[in-house]
């Protein structure tokens, strides 16, 4: 078993999360004048309990992500919601590519059909030039794009994407 770092999400991802925890808390304020205030302030504190809880999780979870070359598969843990393990065959090596998300044409999200989406952060199911993307991207000037032969392409952030490949390439194929 060989294990790949991830690059952690950056700072202002996580600042980010906490801006849109804040206006939805703060929502309830906008009927201020019609409500009045005993009910907003309620209201802004029942949002906190729904919200605060949430985000913290998925903040505490979009660092929690584990790659790892085992017995010819691919195996790829993200954000606690989403696994993906594939046999290497499946993947089109040979059209790989490593280097910056803006290099990689062929790489572009689309859709997102199941995951998580924020600037600078995504994680899940998505659409893509060529068909379905799974994507865990942290950083987007270390990015691995592996287009499947079958399923879906792969798009990762890895902390070293040409090391990644060159072992991804050395392994023989089962």
């Amino acid at each position: 078993m060989t294990a790949f770092a991830i690059p952690a999400p950056a700072a202002w991802v996580y600042a980010a999360l906490f801006a849109i925890a804040l206006l939805a808390c703060g929502a309830p304020l906008l009927v201020l004048h019609r409500d009045g205030p005993a009910r907003t302030l309620r209201n802004v504190g029942l949002a906190a309990i729904l919200i605060v809880p949430l985000m913290s999780a998925l903040g505490f979870t979009m660092s929690d992500n584990e790659l790892r070359l085992e017995n010819g598969k691919l195996v790829l843990h993200a954000a606690h919601f989403y696994q993906h393990e594939r046999p290497l065959g499946e993947f089109d090596l040979a059209r790989a590519r490593a280097g910056s998300l803006d290099a990689i044409p062929e790489a572009r999200l689309g859709v997102r059909s199941n995951g998580i989406s924020l600037p600078g952060y995504a994680a899940g199911r998505f659409t893509g030039q060529g068909g379905q993307v799974f994507a865990l991207l942290t950083d987007r000037g270390r990015v691995v794009y592996l287009p499947a032969r079958t399923g879906p392409s792969l798009l990762i952030s890895v902390q070293q994407p040409e090391r990644f490949l060159a072992a991804l390439r050395a392994t023989p194929a089962r």
